[in-house]
């Protein structure tokens, strides 16, 4: 299949490497000028967790190629994902599958909006990647990925777009339209405690463990979000979230994200997670204060970031 990939960063350049190893014709679509020539002029390597690495040949380029794609990933920052639409335009056609895998809640509105006649699919992914270098990345914990259905899906398609990824040491599980939904929701409720909390502290994932008081507190969190989740619908066991999380950190490694965006001084996607639940928290009347303080504190460093970049 030609499948396009939308935003060759660390989650993206995974799923590429994981279409190619299968065989598939993979296209990589990026905003950084940087990323693309680093790709293109290199390859894309990926260094495993097991010490291996693993080096590709691959095309990059700015915008999605004419040709229909098969399969249209978006692993961009939420904040970018009307823009990154307009890159990927000419490769979606009328009928295109458009999946989504990306962090928070938002995305697949603002790409139904874009894309209103697509086949559009959600998703879920809880690999860890560190960034070495433009299209170098250094993956450091393995996890299953989540996919399952819109409304605007075909019944086959949930089973070919996971085919398309999945392979020996890369699960990937489908699932049916309300599953993944909570799937979404249960990941949703982690990155609103994790993210925000290594972005701030600036712990890596192993060494949060050692600091008891920011652990306390991601549980508050969570238990705080999967509250907001019941009130919209979806049952989550906050104590079962914060095991899952609490093993994550012990055995994933790396670092979040959101940490890794504040040491780029890049923007991060404070608005598609804590933000989203405080938005979701209004329309519901439900009050979440921590999601609201850690949403305004990251906010104030995305405000510094900026500052400093201007001058």
């Amino acid at each position: 299949m030609r499948i396009n990939i939308i935003g060759a960063g660390q989650m993206g350049s995974l799923y590429g490497a994981a279409a190619i190893e299968n065989g598939h014709d993979v296209c990589f679509v990026d905003a950084s000028d940087e990323v693309v020539s680093a790709l293109n002029r290199n390859g894309l390597i990926i260094d495993r967790p097991d010490g291996s690495s693993n080096r590709y040949e691959v095309r990059a380029c700015g915008q999605a190629p004419a040709e229909s794609a098969d399969i249209t990933l978006f692993m961009v920052k939420g904040w970018a994902t009307a823009a990154a639409a307009g890159l990927a335009r000419p490769g979606v056609g009328a009928q295109a599958c458009v999946l989504t895998l990306q962090n928070g809640l938002g995305n697949e509105e603002v790409l139904a909006q874009e894309f209103p006649t697509a086949r559009l699919l959600i998703g879920v992914s809880v690999h860890t990647v560190i960034t070495v270098a433009p299209g170098h990345y250094q993956q450091t914990g393995v996890r299953e990925t989540f996919l399952g259905p819109t409304d605007s899906a075909r019944d086959d398609d949930p089973d070919r777009v996971a085919a398309a990824f999945a392979g020996p040491g890369f699960p990937v599980v489908v699932c049916s339209q309300p599953d993944i939904r909570r799937e979404q929701w249960g990941k949703f409720v982690l990155n609103c405690a994790s993210l925000p909390s290594m972005a701030l502290t600036r712990l890596e994932t192993p060494d949060a463990n050692h600091v008891p008081e920011v652990m306390d507190l991601m549980d508050k969190v969570i238990k705080e979000t999967c509250e907001l989740a019941a009130a919209a619908g979806v049952g989550l066991d906050w104590r079962e979230r914060a095991d899952y999380q609490r093993n994550l950190f012990v055995t994933a490694g790396g670092r979040a994200s959101m940490l890794g965006d504040v040491l780029a001084s890049r923007r991060t996607e404070i608005e598609s997670v804590n933000g989203a639940a405080i938005r979701k928290a209004n329309a519901l009347g439900v009050p979440v204060p921590l999601n609201s303080a850690l949403y305004a504190l990251v906010s104030g460093l995305d405000h510094a970031i900026a500052l400093e970049a201007a001058r």
